[in-house]
């Protein structure tokens, strides 16, 4: 068979081996096109993702820190998230603050420790502006000190408890002096003490014109032993262990003799007592005695009711005021009748607006104990 390797293709003859040549040029481009295909559907479906990433974080940005991309006026920065809670007294004081930019880093974390100063979370806080101070308050003037002071001791207490009451409810610090071996002695002198008043005790003593003129049970007689003065004052405090003090029942001709008031005097004082004068005697001894043995003591000014009238007892009252307030102090001794009571709840503003202070018998006689080298009775 001849061999066809050496022949040459007749002219216009197609090419079979180009044609071919370009069939697998075409296959080829295609199959490459098809490579490079899902390179591109891949790539544009991340980009659309992170996209709406980005849009979902800038909304939420928006929504829980404000609109990230506002412009913050000048002079408005840092009270947008300034502190609700009103600011400290020592914070108000300082007139300047220091600049966030110069503040340590020791006042940045000791800011952070305070409770209730740093908003938790990414709440956002409203601003409270500095409350500005209020217009000076106008001091309040000091209370004068009073003119002069007085003490009220009412005597002949154990009768009757209803009068009793309604002198313990007098808006005065009354003294209460409470005679003893009466039916409301003990009852008259635990209420009088209960309610704060100060309360004494009202000792019988032997007067001038004895014995018609009675005193009553468990007097003192000048012509006791020293014994039965002494055993007589020991069974009335008995009945009234709130005594602190003593001054006489009548006792015109007691208070005369001065061993009889130093028997009686000297066991007081050793009980811790002090010494009121009623001064039913001009001649009585009480007040030098006590002084002599270094007793608190003093003397009665004026009596209240010895007549019985509204109108009596008032000029006694203004008397008691005009006298307290040239020398100081003043002590008045009235009676538990109506008309009494009456008068002082009556006066009882008008020693306020005079300047004069009541007070019970032991304030007065602090001075006079003072004086005495004695300490009133406790």
């Amino acid at each position: 068979m001849a061999s066809t390797q050496g022949k040459k293709r007749p002219a216009g003859a197609p090419v079979r081996g180009a044609s071919a040549q370009r069939s697998r040029r075409s296959a080829a481009g295609s199959a490459g096109a098809q490579r490079k295909q899902p390179k591109d559907s891949v790539f544009l479906p991340l980009v659309t993702v992170w996209i709406v990433i980005f849009f979902l974080l800038v909304t939420l940005l928006y929504w829980t820190r404000g609109n990230p991309f506002r412009a913050v006026p000048s002079g408005v920065k840092g009270k947008e998230t300034a502190s609700v809670a009103v600011p400290r007294p020592e914070k108000q004081a300082s007139s300047e603050k220091p600049s966030p930019s110069k503040r340590s880093n020791a006042e940045t974390e000791e800011d952070d420790s305070r409770d209730g100063e740093k908003p938790k979370g990414n709440a956002v806080v409203a601003s409270v502006p500095p409350v500005p101070p209020g217009p000076p308050v106008a001091p309040v003037p000091p209370k004068k000190p009073p003119v002069a002071r007085v003490a009220l001791v009412i005597d002949d207490f154990g009768h009757d408890v209803k009068i009793a009451r309604k002198f313990i409810h007098l808006p005065l610090p009354m003294t209460f002096s409470v005679l003893p071996h009466l039916p409301h002695t003990e009852e008259v002198a635990a209420l009088a003490a209960a309610h704060g008043h100060e309360v004494m005790l009202h000792m019988p003593m032997e007067p001038h014109g004895y014995p018609k003129t009675d005193p009553g049970r468990g007097a003192l007689l000048v012509a006791m032993t020293p014994q039965q003065i002494v055993s007589e004052i020991d069974k009335a405090l008995k009945e009234n262990p709130y005594a602190r003090g003593i001054n006489n029942h009548m006792g015109s001709k007691f208070t005369e003799d001065p061993q009889a008031m130093k028997i009686v005097l000297r066991h007081l004082k050793d009980r811790g007592f002090y010494y009121l004068d009623s001064y039913t005697s001009p001649h009585s001894v009480g007040l030098s005695v006590a002084q002599e043995l270094g007793m608190p003591c003093m003397k009665r000014d004026i009596f209240l009711d010895h007549e019985p009238t509204e109108a009596f007892v008032r000029r006694q009252v203004e008397e008691l005021i005009r006298r307290a307030k040239v020398e100081g102090q003043a002590v008045a001794i009235g009676h538990p009748h109506p008309v009494t009571l009456k008068v002082l709840e009556q006066k009882a503003e008008t020693f306020e607006k005079e300047g004069i202070e009541v007070v019970p018998l032991k304030k007065l006689l602090e001075g006079a104990a003072a004086e005495n080298g004695a300490t009133a009775g406790a």
